[in-house]
C-alpha cells in the first residue's frame, strides 16, 4: 500500500475515531462515577394517569392554587394511558375555558437518588399554563403565553421531596383552545434523567438550529466567492432559502422563548416562512437545473404575497395560520412535484448533473409531510420528532452541494481556459520570439551591408579617386614631392574613415578632438596655426559611425577647401549649442568665399550640402572681414531612419566598378 492510500484510509477512519471519542466524554460528562451506583441513575416511566377534566371560572388567565388537596381535587378522575390528546372542552365550557388534571401516584425508590428527585416530561402542549403539584404543593408553574411557547419541547424539574408522593399535572384550556396532550412522563434521580432531557431538547431544537445556522453561512460565503458569476443567481435563490429555513426553525422550536411576540404572529411566522420556503427551494431546482416556468413563478409568487397579507393576525382571527400549515406544505409540495420531471430530464442533459441529489431529495419531503400530519393528530405523535426540519435542512444540504459543484466547474473550467489560454500564450510568445530572433538577424545583415557599402562609398569617394589621381601621375611628368602629397592624402582619408569606426558614444567632443588629432600634422606641414574653442555640448544620441563619417567628411572638405583655395594662415575652430541645436563653427583670414550667387557650386560643396541633408543637418557660409565662416548646425536628436548611407544616383554596382578602377 503507498502513502497515498493509507493517508486515504486515515481520513476515513479519523471521523469514526473522534466520533467514538465525542460519545465517550459526553457518557462520562452525563454519568460522572459517584457513590451511589446505580441508585443514582435510576428512573421509571409513568404510561398510567388519573385524568379528570375540571371547569374554570372566571378567570382561565389566573395563576394556579398554591396548594389543593394532596389527593387532588374531587371529581370524576378515570384511569387514562398515556400518551393522550385530551379534546377542546365541552360546548358549556369553551366560554370560560377549562383545566386538564393528571395524577400520578409514585412508589418510594429503592435506594437514595443523585442529584434529588426529577419529573421529566418529553413532551407536551398546552395553549394555555401548566402547572406541576407534589402532594398537593405547587411546584412549577408557567403563565399562559410562556406555556405556548414552551409548548413541545422537553421538561425536567426538580422534586422538593423524594420519597413517596402524588403527582399532579394541571394544563389550563382558554377559550377557542385546541386541547392538550402530554406524552408518557418519567420520575426518577435528576442525573439519571439529564441526559434524556439533553438529548431530546438536542434533537427538538438545538440540532435544526445548527443545521439552520450552518446552511446559512455556507450559503452566505458561496454566494459572497460566487459573486459576478453565473451561478450568482442559483446562490441568492440559496442563501432566501437558508434564511426562511433559519426564520421556520426559530418560529417552530425557540423564537417564542426569545420574543415576546404574541402566539398569533409567530405562527403567522412560522406558516409564511414555510410557505416562502417551498416557493424558494423550487426556485434553487429550476435555477440549478437552468429550466424555468415564467408564468408558474409569478403565479406562486403573486399566490404567496395574497397568503402572507390576508394571515396578517389583525386581518386573520384566532390560530387559522397555523391550522393552515399543512395545506400550505401541501401546495409547496404539489409545486414541486408536478415540475420534478422537467426539472429532472433537464438535469439529466448537464454535463456533470450536479442537480440530480437536489431533485432526488425532493420526494422525500411528501412522507415527511404526512409522517409530521398524522402525528400532530393522533397521541403517538408526541412521543416522536417531527421529520419536516430535517428533511428540510437535508433537501437544502442537497441544493448547497449542487451549488458548490457548479462553483467548482466554473472554477475547473476557468482554470482550463487558463492553462490554454497560457500554452497559446507561450506558443505566441515562441513564435514572437523567433520572429524577432528574425528580424535582428536581417536587421544586423542589413546593418552590415550598410557599413559595407558606407566604406566602399567613401573609398570610392576618397581613397579610390585620390588614388587613381596618384597613379595618372605617376604616368606622368608629376614631380615626386606632389605625388608624396596625395599618397598622404590617401593616408589622411583612410585614417578617417578608420576613426568614423571607432565607438564615440554619442559623444561629439570624442570625435572632434580625433579629428584635431588628424588635421594638426597637416596644419603644421602647410604652416598654418589652430585655435581650438570647443567647449562641451549635449550628446548625440543620433551619433552611429555612418554618422560620424558625414560630419568628418563634412569638416574634411571644408578644411581641405579652406588649405587649398583661401591662402589662411589661421583657423579657429568652435562649438557650442543654439536652442535645439548644436552647432560647429569653422573661421579662417583667408580670402573671402561665398558660395552662394547664380551657381551650384562645385563637387566638394555638393558632396557637403549632400551629406548635411544625410544627417538632417544645415550648412552655410558667411563671408566675415578678413576670412570666412563656415557653420554647420545639427539637431540634437533624429527621427528614426532620417540617417542616409548612399548617395543618391551611386549604387553598389557603381562603386565596385569604380573600386575595380584602381587596378592600373
Amino acid at each position: 500500500m503507498n502513502a497515498h492510500a493509507r493517508s486515504r484510509w486515515g481520513r476515513r477512519l479519523l471521523l469514526p475515531i473522534v466520533s467514538c471519542l465525542i460519545c465517550v466524554l459526553l457518557l462520562w460528562l452525563y454519568y460522572p462515577p459517584g457513590p451511589y451506583g446505580a441508585a443514582r441513575l435510576w428512573w421509571q416511566p409513568v404510561d398510567h394517569a388519573a385524568f379528570m377534566e375540571q371547569a374554570i371560572s372566571p378567570d382561565p388567565a389566573a395563576p394556579p392554587p398554591e396548594w389543593i388537596g394532596p389527593e387532588g381535587l374531587p371529581g370524576s378522575w378515570r384511569d387514562t394511558h398515556l400518551p393522550q390528546v385530551a379534546a377542546p372542552p365541552l360546548p358549556d365550557r369553551r366560554l370560560n375555558g377549562a383545566a386538564a388534571w393528571y395524577r400520578f401516584t409514585l412508589a418510594p425508590p429503592p435506594e437514595p437518588m443523585g442529584g434529588g428527585a426529577a419529573f421529566y416530561l418529553a413532551r407536551w402542549k398546552a395553549d394555555g399554563g401548566l402547572a406541576l403539584y407534589q402532594n398537593g404543593q405547587l411546584v412549577w408553574w408557567t403563565p399562559g403565553a410562556a406555556a405556548w411557547r414552551d409548548s413541545g419541547s422537553p421538561l425536567l424539574v426538580r422534586l422538593p421531596r423524594s420519597g413517596s408522593s402524588v403527582i399532579m399535572v394541571r394544563m389550563a384550556m382558554p377559550p377557542g383552545a385546541r386541547g392538550t396532550g402530554m406524552t408518557a412522563p418519567a420520575v426518577g434521580s435528576y442525573d439519571g434523567l439529564y441526559l434524556r432531557y439533553q438529548i431530546r431538547s438536542l434533537l427538538y431544537s438545538g440540532l435544526p438550529a445548527l443545521l439552520a445556522v450552518g446552511l446559512m453561512a455556507a450559503s452566505i460565503v458561496l454566494h459572497t466567492l460566487a459573486s459576478g458569476r453565473a451561478v450568482v443567481a442559483a446562490c441568492r435563490h440559496m442563501v432566501t432559502a437558508a434564511g426562511l429555513y433559519g426564520l421556520y426553525i426559530l418560529c417552530l422550536t425557540g423564537g417564542a422563548r426569545t420574543t415576546s411576540l404574541p402566539q398569533a404572529w409567530i405562527g403567522w411566522g412560522m406558516v409564511g416562512a414555510l410557505f416562502w420556503l417551498g416557493i424558494a427551494t423550487w426556485l434553487l431546482c429550476c435555477n440549478v437545473a437552468a429550466q424555468y416556468f415564467p408564468r408558474r413563478q409569478r403565479i406562486a409568487v403573486a399566490v404567496g404575497c395574497v397568503f402572507s397579507i390576508t394571515t396578517i393576525p389583525p386581518l386573520c382571527p384566532g390560530n387559522l395560520p397555523v391550522a393552515l400549515a399543512p395545506y400550505v406544505l401541501a401546495g409547496c409540495l404539489l409545486l414541486l412535484l408536478s415540475t420534478l420531471p422537467a426539472l429532472a430530464a433537464a438535469a439529466w442533459r448537464m454535463p456533470s448533473r450536479p442537480g440530480l441529489p437536489l431533485l432526488a431529495s425532493l420526494p422525500l419531503l411528501l412522507p415527511g409531510m404526512l409522517h409530521d400530519l398524522v402525528l400532530s393528530q393522533g397521541p403517538t405523535g408526541l412521543n416522536h420528532p417531527g421529520l419536516m426540519p430535517y428533511l428540510t435542512a437535508i433537501v437544502l444540504a442537497c441544493g448547497l452541494h449542487a451549488l458548490c459543484s457548479h462553483y467548482h466547474t466554473a472554477i475547473r473550467g476557468l482554470l482550463q481556459a487558463a492553462r490554454k489560454l497560457r500554452s497559446r500564450l507561450e506558443l505566441q510568445e515562441n513564435a514572437l520570439r523567433e520572429s524577432y530572433d528574425r528580424l535582428r538577424q536581417i536587421e544586423q545583415r542589413d546593418l552590415l551591408s550598410a557599413e559595407r557599402q558606407r566604406l566602399m562609398r567613401d573609398m570610392h569617394d576618397g581613397l579610390g579617386s585620390t588614388l587613381t589621381g596618384a597613379i595618372h601621375m605617376m604616368n606622368g611628368n608629376t614631380p615626386h614631392a606632389t605625388i608624396r602629397q596625395t599618397l598622404q592624402d590617401c593616408l589622411y582619408d583612410l585614417k578617417i574613415t578608420v576613426d568614423s569606426l571607432e565607438s564615440v558614444d554619442a559623444d561629439l567632443l570624442a570625435l572632434l578632438a580625433n579629428l584635431r588629432y588628424r588635421l594638426t600634422p597637416r596644419f603644421q606641414a602647410h604652416g598654418m596655426t589652430l585655435e581650438w574653442s570647443v567647449t562641451a555640448v549635449p550628446p548625440l544620441v543620433w551619433l552611429t559611425p555612418s554618422a560620424a563619417l558625414h560630419i568628418l567628411r563634412i569638416l574634411q572638405e571644408v578644411i581641405a577647401n579652406i588649405i587649398k583655395h583661401a591662402g589662411a594662415n589661421h583657423i579657429r575652430i568652435t562649438s557650442g549649442v543654439n536652442g535645439a541645436d548644436i552647432v560647429i563653427a569653422i573661421e579662417d583670414n583667408g580670402r573671402g568665399f561665398a558660395p552662394g550667387g547664380g551657381g551650384t557650386g562645385g563637387r566638394g560643396l555638393h558632396n557637403i550640402r549632400w551629406r548635411a541633408r544625410a544627417i538632417n543637418s544645415r550648412v552655410y557660409w558667411s563671408a566675415r572681414a578678413g576670412g570666412t565662416r563656415f557653420t554647420l548646425q545639427m539637431p540634437r536628436e533624429q527621427p528614426d531612419g532620417a540617417i542616409t548611407t548612399l548617395s543618391p544616383g551611386l549604387s553598389v554596382a557603381a562603386m565596385k566598378v569604380g573600386l575595380d578602377g584602381l587596378t592600373p
